[in-house]
């Protein structure tokens, strides 16, 4: 699991770095350790932030880790903060679990500047582009989400291509997908 954009925000903010390069990610986990008197190891928190490939769902006391190093007792709590913050802007619910969506379910959005995508949810997280326009993303391109979210970049884990993996892709970086339509609920 990746941690969304908000989180890595957060963290960037706190460590006072980009965590989301290889030296970020060691700055950070000895921010961590000086700050909370907890260890997490560089490679943990470049598998959080996407850099390392890792399919599973970290342990429940590195995310308490995470919590703490950003001032909450336990990452319930931190997500219940976040979760408060974004509905004091009235958006009612802005992610998107795509492996909550249902297989053959489609979901388009787009991005600046004029591109636009379409996905199907092929189950597992995993969405098969179905139309594009203006990105290096390709028809046939299979994407595995984890989360969208209005005003927050697209961050693909890895990107299949013709059966050979490009490993992870970040795109609409500065204002992020927005237009986000489900179709098929």
């Amino acid at each position: 699991m990746t941690l969304n954009s908000v989180i890595i925000k957060y963290l960037s903010e706190r460590c006072g770095c980009d965590v989301t390069t290889p030296a970020g990610s060691a700055v950070l986990a000895n921010d961590i350790e000086a700050k909370t008197g907890e260890k997490l190891s560089a490679n943990t928190i470049k598998r959080l932030m996407g850099i390392i490939p890792y399919r599973f769902i970290p342990r429940s006391s590195t995310l308490d880790i995470i919590a703490k190093y950003l001032g909450f007792s336990s990452w319930d709590l931190f997500l219940a903060k976040i979760n408060d913050s974004i509905s004091d802007f009235n958006v009612e619910n802005p992610f998107i679990e795509v492996n909550e969506l249902g297989i053959g379910d489609e979901v388009s959005f787009k991005w600046e500047p004029d591109r636009r995508i379409r996905l199907r949810h092929r189950g597992d997280g995993i969405c098969e582009v179905i139309e594009v326009e203006n990105s290096k993303l390709t028809q046939g391109d299979l994407l595995h989400l984890i989360q969208l979210a209005e005003g927050y970049p697209l961050m693909a884990k890895e990107v299949i291509r013709d059966g050979k993996s490009l490993g992870n892709y970040t795109t609409a970086k500065t204002k992020g997908i927005y237009g986000i339509r489900i179709i098929g609920r």
